[in-house]
């Protein structure tokens, strides 16, 4: 065999691994979609009070099938391919979990990067604040304080991480939780001087 043939051999076994890496990319980016979009239907079902467990095993599932897809290219799955879908499934793991009292379970346990799992965790503090804005229309004050808390926690636990965005772009999630938990104390203190100034209405109203 010739030098040239046997470089046109090599050049060929590359480009077949290459094709097949493209086919894995690609089917890595579907699944990616799916788990995104099983999440955002979690988060729905959360705030609508529905049982989200069934989604939950659908979206653990394509989890489940897209690492066996990577077996072979293990750096698509720190590509960031996968970022959205995994920080999609985070934030809606955590939100249900605060929901429901369950046991919050770590990167390692939902099969998914640390990194986006904080970033998933920073999304939470705006589906809570949806959840204080609803508390509060329907008048549960101690309820949407409780969730207040909860914000602020999380909001703390952000900051922890001063990172490059090229090892973790978490600086954008820290400064909407920070504003968002500004935004969220401003209406719950309005609420409960409204309520408050309500009451004293009330006691002199029935003073008369």
């Amino acid at each position: 065999m010739t030098e040239i043939s046997r470089l046109r051999e090599i050049i060929s076994e590359i480009d077949s691994k290459l094709d097949d890496k493209d086919t894995v990319r690609e089917l890595v980016m579907k699944s990616s979609r799916t788990i995104e979009r099983l999440s955002r239907q979690i988060i729905q079902s959360i705030h609508n009070d529905e049982e989200p467990r069934e989604l939950f095993n659908e979206a653990f599932q394509e989890i489940s099938k897209v690492k066996s897809i990577v077996e072979d290219y293990p750096e698509l799955y720190y590509s960031g391919l996968l970022r959205n879908g995994f920080q999609e499934i985070a934030e809606a793991h955590i939100l249900w979990a605060i929901k429901s009292g369950n046991s919050i379970m770590s990167p390692k346990e939902l099969d998914i990067t640390s990194g986006s799992y904080v970033l998933g965790l920073g999304d939470v503090v705006g589906e809570l604040r949806r959840m204080v804005l609803d508390k509060l229309a329907d008048g549960k004050l101690n309820e949407a304080r409780k969730l207040l808390l909860i914000m602020e926690q999380i909001k703390d636990m952000l900051m922890i991480f001063d990172y490059p965005n090229a090892v973790l772009p978490v600086k954008h999630k820290q400064d909407i939780a920070r504003d968002l938990v500004e935004k969220t104390r401003g209406d719950v203190t309005n609420a409960l001087i409204n309520t408050s100034l309500k009451n004293k209405m009330d006691e002199l109203l029935d003073c008369l």
